[in-house]
């Protein structure tokens, strides 16, 4: 990892409702949660995904899975920032 990067993890969703409804039980759950535009490695699902802190990545898992949230894929990236 470079200097003023950081890492996250993905979470894409089957629909934007998904998308929203994570984003609320995340946020509940005190995660750092953004939606985002969904990134091409998750492929073609509903346009939205929300990033967690990499650190947050397990957290973030078991709240969806409590809550009956379906992440339809999973991936890490690294924000570089203004480089």
């Amino acid at each position: 990892m470079t200097a003023g990067s950081a890492r996250f993890a993905v979470f894409g969703f089957e629909t934007t409702h998904d998308a929203v409804r994570a984003e609320r039980v995340l946020l509940e759950r005190g995660v750092s949660v953004r939606l985002i535009p969904t990134p091409r490695a998750l492929g073609a699902l509903c346009g939205l995904a929300a990033r967690v802190p990499h650190e947050d990545a397990r957290r973030t898992r078991e709240a969806l899975a409590e809550a009956a949230v379906c992440a339809r894929g999973e991936i890490e990236i690294e924000d570089r920032g203004d480089e």
